[in-house]
């Protein structure tokens, strides 16, 4: 309701702005017409995997409108499947893209709240994954990590509950939704071998072989492109992007305490999930979590780093994961810490502005 709104009162009913297609991005002529370009504005990553899921199988040659082709097309989850949903015609697929999109958020509230009720709380409170940054950037503007957060709640329900086989297959496709949907195998894998369980860990091992043979069909048809510095010396990107926050002209003070509050919330996330962790018995949601603060800690890119929409995505299992056991465990204090990661991705997907655009078109 919300995005047909959006779309409705500041789109024109286009909903092909979801996609976030630069004004003077390149693009698909075939795919031009019709399409929203956002003005004065370069786009973002969604105007990418639109053009993966128009050309899954690199016959139509849009890989040359990508940014980064093999990076994209690595993260065929979504747009293959909107291009078999919709058939191969190519007026269906935006449509069963976004779709899919809502369908991955849905999932994530479903085995959140599965999670809780497990836990012994109430499944109503699965539905603070909407929040998520994962879910709210995904929808928003067309992401992967909303189905990659969603894949991880349901790992983490799956093994905890047991049910191994369809944790198997949700590892299997979070690798082919983002690079990071690996971390789910090594974890399963690391938590079989540290039980000496090792035909069970060969047998999790084959889960990212689909991701591996797609990668490298992918690898044969792309270039490598320049490589992506993302990554600095553990802690310092947040701690640099801490003393420069403040020094960034342009920003309304409130926007900068927001986002100040969200760095401070995911650096301390980081050593309150791993003492959780410790808490409880030797689990594969556990050491997957384990690499997710990692990948938190060593995150230097100041593109990235620039807003909580940008560092905040790849690590939104880790924060789901301190949102949920905040929830079990009955603290509610620490639940502000992950929240305040949302409070500032949401300040952005659900401003003032738009409100007020909506509250004037109803």
């Amino acid at each position: 309701m919300w995005l047909a709104a959006l779309i409705h009162v500041d789109y024109g009913d286009n909903w092909s702005a979801l996609f976030c297609i630069g004004e003077h991005a390149p693009m698909p002529p075939q795919l031009a017409p019709g399409a929203y370009r956002w003005k004065r504005a370069n786009g973002y990553d969604g105007q990418y995997y639109r053009y993966v899921a128009h050309d899954p199988l690199f016959r139509k040659g849009y890989a040359q409108f990508i940014d980064a082709p093999r990076m994209r097309y690595r993260r065929i989850l979504i747009p293959g499947l909107a291009y078999l949903l919709a058939l191969g015609r190519s007026q269906w697929i935006d449509a069963a893209y976004i779709v899919l999109e809502l369908i991955a958020v849905g999932l994530g509230a479903y085995w959140s709240s599965a999670y809780l009720a497990m836990r012994g709380r109430h499944p109503l409170w699965g539905l603070l994954f909407v929040l998520m940054p994962g879910a709210l950037t995904s929808f928003d503007r067309m992401l992967a990590d909303g189905l990659l957060t969603a894949l991880f709640v349901g790992f983490l329900y799956y093994t905890e509950s047991g049910a191994w086989n369809k944790a198997y297959g949700v590892t299997v496709l979070a690798g082919l939704t983002r690079e990071t949907g690996l971390f789910m195998a090594a974890g399963a894998i690391t938590f079989w071998l540290f039980r000496r369980q090792y035909r069970r860990a060969l047998l999790f091992s084959t889960a990212v072989a689909p991701v591996f043979l797609w990668y490298a069909f992918v690898a044969a048809h792309t270039s490598p492109g320049e490589p992506l510095e993302i990554l600095a010396w553990p802690g310092v990107g947040l701690v640099r992007r801490i003393f420069t926050l403040l020094a960034e002209p342009g920003y309304p003070l409130s926007v900068l305490v927001v986002d100040t509050l969200s760095l401070v919330g995911l650096i301390v996330c980081i050593p309150l999930a791993l003492r959780w962790i410790g808490r409880e018995p030797l689990s594969a949601g556990g050491l997957t979590v384990v690499l997710f603060a990692g990948l938190a800690l060593v995150l230097g890119n100041p593109l990235h780093l620039t807003e909580s929409y940008g560092y905040s995505r790849p690590v939104s299992p880790l924060l789901a994961f301190v949102a949920l056991r905040a929830i079990a465990y009955g603290a509610w204090t620490a639940l502000a810490l992950p929240f305040f990661v949302c409070l500032s991705v949401g300040i952005r997907v659900v401003s003032i502005i738009r409100i007020r655009d909506i509250l004037r078109g109803l």
